[in-house]
């Protein structure tokens, strides 16, 4: 089985050779001198560096993961096939969005990185599975140790995807950076997990326990000290540094101090017993200082904690003294306002008594003023009454001089025509009957009373 492991190991790197070749083919080269086209061949010279990027490290990650072991399962086997398969469909997912750098082949882009990403964790799952027992603890380490990262990536990874549905043009970029930030957090994670394996059960047991923070002063510590020495002076062999540039120059496959850390070798090894119990002497003294500074911590957190308590009940006596005064405060604010309320309510009833009083001297004043109105309007009915029956005297007097005046008018008519008549019969004999007849007519009276 080591030796169809080992042809596992080729038949992957061989793989994994032949995708970023396939990409490599795929380019479309310049055949007139056109600006045009050697911007679209820019623009996939740029995918294609990002692809062989994310290739690049899925084959480091794929070779230090199968490192750690020396032999294989059949669940090894058939999870490193269902890997490879999503990782051999990246040409074909580069050209797409090299040729057509739209949302549908960005998002599918991403989503394809997404997929290769679940199944190689599917994959170190199963190497872990095989490698470590239960018994070790190297599995909860394994989960407490890289589980942070990996929630990190598949999250980071569905923003990606979700805003190249929005922008990618500029999403596309944002997958440069991926492989490069998952190869630096991944080789950091590998260190600890080389530190955490050369510990025994129980400083295992209480590596699980810490948190990381705590487990990152570890590593510094053991990089710390292989770089000085443990005298305290500068060792002028090659130990790893901190920062980018430390993490460039440290050896691949080793813990924290550079020491190689290979589980295939046996144990009686002799550096391997030797960075073992270095490692362990690291861990006592590191938990030493940790159990000191939480001795000091829970000195101080008590301290901290009485203290807060003591003002906790300063805070609560100032409270119940401000509850006090503002109980009074509202008290003597109830007493004011029932005051100035009772003040109100009798100027509101002075108000009001004045004003009833007001109203009936208004309605008094309106009753006189009505009677006085009745009056005047009686006075003028009676003035109009006299002055009507007045009237009626006047018109009466003046019609009984028109008719005394028509009849003496009357009786002058009369006579003038009596006279006539007399005369008449002397100049005009020849009518006697008209004049006898207006004879008559004159000398008939007038009555006219």
């Amino acid at each position: 089985m080591k030796k169809l492991k080992t042809r596992l190991d080729a038949f992957s790197d061989a793989v994994i050779a032949i995708i970023l070749t396939i990409m490599v083919l795929d380019l479309t080269p310049v055949l007139r001198d056109n600006l045009n086209d050697y911007l679209f061949l820019s623009k996939q010279v740029g995918i294609y560096i990002i692809s062989f990027a994310f290739v690049a490290n899925m084959w480091y990650q794929h070779a230090t993961l199968f490192n750690d072991i020396d032999d294989m399962s059949y669940r090894i086997m058939l999870y490193d096939f269902v890997f490879l398969i999503p990782l051999s469909l990246t040409p074909l997912a580069t050209n797409m969005m090299a040729s057509n750098t739209t949302r549908i082949p960005v998002m599918a882009y991403g989503v394809l990185l997404f997929v290769v990403s679940a199944s190689f964790r599917l994959l170190t799952r199963s190497v872990m599975r095989f490698e470590y027992t239960d018994k070790s603890k190297m599995r909860q380490l394994y989960r407490k140790i890289f589980g942070r990262h990996n929630q990190y990536y598949i999250i980071s990874n569905a923003i990606l995807i979700v805003l190249a549905y929005f922008f990618p043009q500029i999403v596309l970029w944002f997958y440069l950076p991926y492989p490069l930030v998952y190869l630096i957090l991944s080789s950091r994670d590998r260190q600890q997990m080389y530190d955490a394996s050369q510990l025994t059960t129980e400083q295992r047991m209480e590596y699980l326990k810490l948190p990381q923070n705590a487990i990152n002063q570890f590593r510094d510590m053991v990089q710390d000290q292989a770089a000085t020495g443990t005298d305290g002076a500068t060792t002028e062999e090659h130990h790893p540094q901190r920062g980018f540039t430390g993490w460039l120059d440290h050896p691949v496959a080793t813990d924290s101090a550079g020491h190689p850390v290979n589980p295939t070798v046996p144990s009686n090894n002799p550096n391997s017993v030797e960075a073992r119990k270095e490692r362990q002497a690291q861990w006592e003294e590191f938990a030493k200082q940790i159990r000191d500074g939480s001795k000091k911590y829970r000195d101080t957190a008590e301290r901290i904690r009485k203290e807060q308590r003591d003002t906790n009940r300063e805070a609560v006596k100032q409270a119940s003294r401000t509850a006090e005064q503002q109980q009074d405060q509202r008290k003597h604010d109830a007493e004011t306002a029932a005051k100035e309320a009772e003040i109100q309510r009798e100027a509101r009833e002075k108000a009001s008594k004045q004003a009833a009083k007001e109203t009936e001297r208004q309605q008094d004043a309106d009753k006189e003023s009505a009677k006085q109105a009745a009056k005047d309007i009686e006075r003028q009915a009676k003035a109009k009454r006299r002055a009507a029956h007045e009237e009626d005297k006047i018109l009466e007097h003046q019609q009984k001089t028109q008719r005394r005046t028509e009849r003496r008018d009357a009786k002058h008519q009369a006579k003038l025509q009596k006279l006539q008549g007399q005369t008449q019969p002397h100049d005009a004999g020849d009518k006697p009957d008209s004049t006898e007849n207006n004879g008559s007519e004159n000398t008939q009276p007038k009555h006219d009373d």
